[in-house]
This record gives C-alpha cells, structure tokens and sequence, in this order.
C-alpha cells in the first residue's frame, strides 16, 4: 500500500478508535521516551553494573570503536579500573563520566 496512509487504510474488525489532540499525542511521547531512556541506562538484566569491560566492551557501551577505547587511554582522557594482564579493563561508571565530560567539553 504505498503511498497510503493510517486513515486511508481500514481498521481491522473490533479494534477501538482513539482519537487524541496533539497535546495528548505530544505528553504520550515524552512519557514513552522518558522510559525506554531509562531502561537504555539501566544495566540489563543479570548484568553487573560494576563488572568490568575490555576495550572493545567498553566501545561498544559507549557506541565508538576499541581504537577510540585505546586512544582515548593512551590520552589520559579514559583511565582503566583495572587490568587483567596488558588488558585495560573499565566500569560502566567509569565510561558514563567520560561521556558527560566529552559533553560538557563541547
């Protein structure tokens, strides 16, 4: 049905009709992305929020490359938790302060 829309379309049998003012619309998103903003912070289920990350954990809880980990290390900008041998290894914590430092820098 391309190029259709909602209200081209039929509603399928017995499913109820709301209507909403843009207000409404507008408070049901802020409601909706105020929680999944906090499920997306929260640690998932089972997991530890004090375990530690490698390096390429570590990228992709904050969504840049191991590389970037490294560089970032080897700048003094992310300093690791701790080690397990040569390996940094970083608390999710530790990750979130970085992050909001980066922001406040821009």
């Amino acid at each position: 049905m391309e190029g259709s829309t909602a209200g081209d379309r039929g509603l399928p049998a017995g499913l109820p009709v709301l209507r909403a003012d843009e207000r409404f619309v507008e408070a049901l998103a802020e409601a909706v992305a105020a929680r999944v903003a906090g499920r997306l912070q929260a640690p998932a289920e089972g997991e530890d929020e004090a375990a530690y990350l490698n390096p390429e954990a570590a990228g992709r809880y904050i969504c840049a490359s191991r590389r970037r980990i490294n560089d970032l290390a080897s700048a003094g900008l992310l300093v690791p938790d701790g080690r397990d041998g040569r390996t940094p290894l970083y608390r999710r914590r530790t990750l979130d302060d970085y992050v909001r430092r980066a922001e406040e820098r821009r």
